[in-house]
């Protein structure tokens, strides 16, 4: 996956794995991390396979930046992979669940507090959320980015109906073990 997170920023304009590592946190790191070697590691691997080529930029007083652009090969692909429906659902992975579903020999008053916190987490999340929407481009200010940014907001909208759902289900959670 990281691979076509990669291509797909490339897609925009050209970037270094710096400018990649910070569109990736303020973007799709919500629904899809990537560590920041995970990234170097796979630009180098993509630029043997010609789906990226890279150039070094010299700015006097700075590191050398080595500045990555997609290839037409690595343009093939990501339309490639764009195009291929996915036919299966995401399994999910999440590691509070595993830990509630071994709980029932824990304190109660650790649990709670386990889900306390989580429910104080998952309200950050929601309202770091909220910003990115206030902070979304202006399509009229960002020719060519109008449908871009409907796509943007139809995932940011998942991640807040996720966060509200998973919030609403603390709330019920936190009562159940209140009454054991």
């Amino acid at each position: 996956m990281i691979r076509n997170i990669l291509l797909g920023f490339l897609n925009y304009q050209p970037m270094t794995g710096y400018e990649l590592d910070q569109a990736i946190e303020s973007s799709t790191s919500h629904f899809w991390h990537a560590h920041h070697s995970q990234i170097y590691t796979t630009l180098r691997q993509m630029e043997k396979e010609s789906l990226v080529t890279s150039v070094y930029l010299k700015v006097e007083g700075q590191p050398d930046r080595r500045v990555y652009t997609i290839s037409n090969t690595g343009k093939q692909s990501l339309e490639k992979w764009l195009d291929q429906p996915k036919t299966e659902v995401s399994a999910i992975k999440e590691d509070l669940l595993v830990r509630v579903f071994f709980s029932a020999k824990r304190d109660p008053k650790d649990v709670l507090a386990e889900l306390r916190l989580q429910r104080r987490l998952h309200d950050e999340k929601l309202a770091a959320y909220q910003t990115i929407i206030s902070q979304m481009p202006d399509p009229h200010s960002h020719p060519g980015l109008e449908r871009d940014r409907v796509f943007w907001g139809i995932t940011l909208d998942l991640g807040m109906r996720y966060e509200e759902m998973y919030l609403a289900w603390l709330e019920d959670t936190i009562q159940m073990v209140e009454q054991l």
